[in-house]
């Protein structure tokens, strides 16, 4: 489609973890699942694919669904994906954020499609156990990266098992006071639990973590993960020995020797190379936040998350999924542990700890006796208090992540990554409009997405707040009594 001379408005890139020849099927997944011929928000029309000189391209004309604003958008299917809007009307800046979180969007559901179809391999190198190939997760680092509702159902079981244990010899009384210390143990040690001697724990001797991303043919994972099991073992401990001994682009260029060696298809286009040193991202981190770095240990959950605890800041841990690594840039992960070194500077997970054992302590030994048919109730009530409360801390982390750090564009677009089926199915993202308090209501202690991205996206880098957590509680507050009519 000629660009008719018309002038270039508007310029972006999106990063993405899709091979080359992954993104070359992008258009026909656009055209697969677009409604109607349309994304959210946007009309578009004269969707063709081009191949040049410059590269393979999409380019189709679109604007918003309501408006006039019409423009002729190119997206190069390349790493990173660039997208350039033309239009002889100048710019809308409205439609501009639209159209780049459409294709964001659409960009992620598109690589969670074709992560089936994609083995992925990590390592720390100076860690020799890091090549075997693992078989699961660590049940610790499950429960330790899970939520707080997984952890009070944790506490109900370990109260009834403490209950009944004293009961039998005579010392029920003293029941809630055995369960607390039990549980204090466990909420803030877990996290050292998890990194002892783990091969997966980040120091600064063994700092990286390289993920060899390899995209196999459609529906031939399940035989890579079967009848290939074994080759998939030798490449591993190959590819394990050429970077714990060599350095930069010439090792994950000889990746495909190492894979075709151990009998198993390999094409050069068919591989991503990602080489992090993650200790570097944490210890930058740390030094913006005035404190050590934590203890880092890694989880293979594919799931993009990072959680931290510990009774200090100096005796903090941080779990740092390999979805994570995968799935964001360095940039984001980097403000994402931003994010959770502020919950350990100021101890938020005492805090929780506190309130939580406070109301049990309150409830067993002062009132508990008084509630009668409303105890569920009350117990609803109490644990979606604490839950709310929870929010205020996350939004404080978000601020402080966002100043400290100095990228909160940056998390903002992390947040679009990590959530971006709830954003899309859940609150209406690409399409805002009515209320949104039932999103406030859940038993969550993050804030709803959208109130988080929003967030980021609006933050003034050279106003910032002299009470972090002050200004997170009305900016909690008046983004919950505002969510009942949203633009």
């Amino acid at each position: 489609m000629p660009e008719q001379g018309l002038p270039l408005v508007f310029t972006e890139t999106i990063d993405t973890e899709l091979t080359h020849p992954k993104l070359l099927l992008l258009p026909k997944f656009i055209s697969e699942h677009a409604a109607f011929g349309q994304l959210p928000g946007i009309k578009m029309s004269d969707v063709e694919s081009y191949a040049s000189s410059g590269g393979h391209y999409m380019e189709f004309w679109a604007g918003p669904t309501r408006g006039d604003f019409k423009g002729l958008v190119r997206v190069y299917l390349e790493r990173p994906v660039k997208v350039e809007l033309r239009s002889s009307t100048g710019r809308d800046e409205t439609f501009e954020k639209q159209l780049v979180n459409v294709l964001l969007m659409i960009l992620q559901f598109f690589e969670e499609e074709v992560r089936t179809s994609t083995l992925y391999l990590g390592f720390v190198p100076g860690s020799p156990k890091t090549a075997e190939l693992r078989s699961g997760t660590s049940a610790l680092r499950v429960m330790f990266s899970g939520n707080l509702l997984t952890l009070f159902l944790l506490s109900i079981l370990i109260g009834t098992v403490v209950f009944f244990s004293l009961a039998a010899v005579g010392f029920e009384r003293y029941a809630p006071i055995v369960l607390i210390a039990l549980m204090l143990v466990l909420v803030l040690s877990v996290g050292r639990m998890a990194t002892w001697r783990s091969p997966w724990r980040i120091t600064p001797t063994s700092r990286e973590v390289v993920i060899v991303q390899h995209s196999v043919p459609e529906g031939m994972l399940p035989q890579y993960l079967g009848e290939f099991r074994d080759r998939i073992r030798v490449a591993k401990e190959r590819a394990y020995e050429l970077f714990l001994s060599c350095r930069g682009e010439v090792c994950a260029e000889s990746i495909t020797d190492i894979f075709a060696q151990a009998g198993l298809p390999a094409k050069k286009e068919d591989f991503i190379v990602k080489r992090i040193d993650v200790y570097g991202m944490v210890e930058r981190a740390s030094k913006r936040f005035g404190m050590p770095p934590p203890a880092i240990v890694i989880s293979g959950d594919p799931k993009p998350n990072a959680a931290a605890t510990g009774f200090t800041k100096r005796l903090g841990t941080m779990i740092i999924t390999m979805g994570l690594l995968v799935q964001l840039d360095e940039d984001e992960v980097e403000i994402v542990v931003g994010h959770e070194l502020s919950h350990l500077r100021f101890g938020d997970p005492v805090v929780l700890f506190s309130l939580v054992m406070a109301e049990y302590l309150a409830r067993v030994y002062l009132y508990g006796q008084y509630l009668g048919g409303f105890f569920f109730l009350y117990l609803l009530g109490v644990f979606w208090l604490i839950f709310f409360f929870g929010k205020f801390l996350e939004t404080r982390a978000d601020l402080e992540a966002g100043y400290i750090i100095g990228k909160p564009k940056v998390m903002a677009e992390a947040l679009k990554k990590i959530g971006f089926r709830r954003l899309v199915l859940e609150e209406r993202f690409l399409e805002p409009g009515g209320s949104r308090l039932s999103e406030w209501l859940r038993f969550d202690p993050h804030p709803p997405l959208y109130f988080r991205v929003r967030q980021m996206e609006s933050l003034d880098l050279s106003k910032p707040p002299k009470h972090p957590f002050l200004t997170s509680v009305r900016s909690v507050l008046s983004g919950m009594a505002k969510s009942r009519n949203l633009p």
